[in-house]
């Protein structure tokens, strides 16, 4: 895919004209470049990228986008308002705009982006998936919404490979920073919105506003998927032209009817417009249903016959570290999760309380981010559990045991029973030792993730591993 754009060509999108040198690629870290690369200088919240141009032109780039007034480089300079709304224009032009041509859909939601998705992959026929787990898995650009260059990239491979449909996270941080311009979405999808981020959006308005950016960029032909249960599916609605298709349990378009509960799974009467199925999905949870049902609705919407969802539901799986099941020896359960906010840890509490004859939860709480969800973290732990134990997640350049003591407060506000045990490894060595036949650990908050971020180091670590090496077998 290299050495196929002129740079004239390219800055046309912008408005813009250049000298007439080949573009071979498009970065953004100057670690990154190879030669004929064309070089984006973003602002970012710790680092600014125009301090690293000369590293850039160094290892090859033959040209420079920026928002500075700079001077005197011995490749073409272009200035621009925005780097990264350049980056995002110009990334889809390098690649020929691969999600024209797919069925682009983005998933935005406090929680359940990651779950819509992969079920996404699994309902509709030759989709490709960009979820939080392949951003890790591949070492992408960012944790949910990779940079715009990424997303054109993958778009582009996947179109390569005869994909129809392209689905993907579109995180509030990542609409915010414009990594989704240059994206043409079909779909668009809310799953909820609940308080995160507001480290970085400061206010729960930023925050929605940020995610109900996707809504705006949908086209008129476009669909419109939200949760009939948020109290924002209103608000996202009348941001859009696209068609609405609301989705429930119990209202919407496509809902869920004469709900049960069965073991690990859950049977009902799938209702669409174009009638009624028997249904069921292999994994227990109202919000996991939720998931299920939007992931059903983007599927309807596009298409898909409703025989065919009832059959692809019935086969579904939960992403890697989505409420995965493990047994030891001693009749003892232990799930891994990736909740790691007040309304996800909430809604795998309620799923795995009735089923315990005994709930010990390991938890933390991600460092250099929203400190005020910490307390609201720890209540509600400590309104469901009978131990838990606090430990480290991603402590990042915080001090482990001051995100403890934080999440410590929620704790005892609930009257909950807790120890304080930072190592990761060993609290969830200490919650097993803790349990008996019957009951059940969860060990929360990092799900597939196989690195603890601890000041500037990706350490391993995977509560999967650990599990594994302490006896326990998943539970297919």
């Amino acid at each position: 895919m290299r050495g196929r754009k002129r740079l004239p060509e390219l800055l046309g999108e912008l408005g813009l004209s250049g000298p007439d040198i080949g573009i071979s690629g498009i970065s953004w870290d100057s670690r990154w470049v190879s030669p004929g690369d064309l070089f984006f200088a973003l602002r970012g919240t710790k680092l600014d990228g125009h301090v690293f141009i000369p590293q850039a032109v160094e290892r090859g780039a033959v040209a420079v986008v920026g928002e500075r007034d700079i001077r005197g480089l011995p490749v073409p300079y272009i200035r621009v308002p925005d780097s990264r709304e350049a980056m995002g224009k110009i990334a889809a032009a390098f690649w020929d705009y691969p999600t024209r041509k797919l069925i682009t859909i983005g998933v935005t939601g406090t929680d359940g982006k990651t779950t819509v998705v992969h079920l996404l992959g699994q309902l509709l026929p030759d989709c490709e998936t960009l979820t939080t787990v392949r951003v890790e898995r591949e070492r992408l650009s960012c944790v949910t919404t990779p940079e715009a260059p990424d997303i054109q990239r993958l778009a582009a491979a996947a179109l390569e490979r005869g994909k129809r449909y392209f689905a993907l996270e579109a995180s509030s941080i990542g609409l915010a920073q414009k990594r989704l311009v240059g994206t043409s979405f079909k779909v668009g999808v809310l799953t909820n919105l609940t308080r995160d981020h507001l480290d970085f959006h400061g206010t729960l308005e930023n925050y929605r506003r940020a995610k109900r950016l996707l809504f705006e960029m949908l086209p008129e032909g476009g669909f419109a998927v939200v949760n009939g249960e948020s109290p924002y599916a209103g608000e996202f609605l009348s941001a859009t032209a696209a068609r609405a298709i609301v989705y429930g349990i119990s209202a919407g378009d496509i809902r869920a009817e004469k709900v049960k509960e069965l073991g690990w799974g859950i049977e009902f009467e799938l209702v669409t417009p174009d009638g009624r199925a028997e249904a069921s999905v292999p994994f227990p949870g109202r919000f996991n249903l939720e998931n299920a049902l939007a992931a059903a609705a983007v599927a309807w919407a596009l298409g898909i016959p409703v025989g065919y969802l009832v059959e692809a539901l019935r086969r579904a799986s939960l992403p890697p570290g989505r409420l995965a099941r493990f047994m030891g020896e001693r009749g003892v359960t232990a799930v891994v999760d990736y909740a790691h906010t007040p309304r996800a840890l909430e809604a795998v509490l309620s799923v795995l309380r009735p089923r315990a004859r005994k709930l010990i939860v390991v938890f933390g709480a991600p460092g250099e981010a929203d400190r005020g969800k910490r307390p609201l973290m720890g209540k509600a732990v400590g309104e469901y559990a009978d131990l838990a134990i606090v430990t480290s997640d991603n402590p990042k350049g915080e001090d482990p045991a001051a995100i403890a003591a934080e999440l410590v407060r929620g704790l005892e506000e609930a009257g909950a029973a807790y120890r304080v045990e930072l190592d990761r490894g060993r609290a969830i060595e200490l919650a097993l030792g803790e349990a008996s036949a019957g009951d059940i650990v969860l060990i929360a908050g990092k799900g597939h993730e196989r690195h603890q971020i601890v000041g500037g180091h990706h350490l391993p670590h995977s509560d999967i591993d650990c599990l594994h090496a302490l006896g326990y077998s998943e539970v297919s």
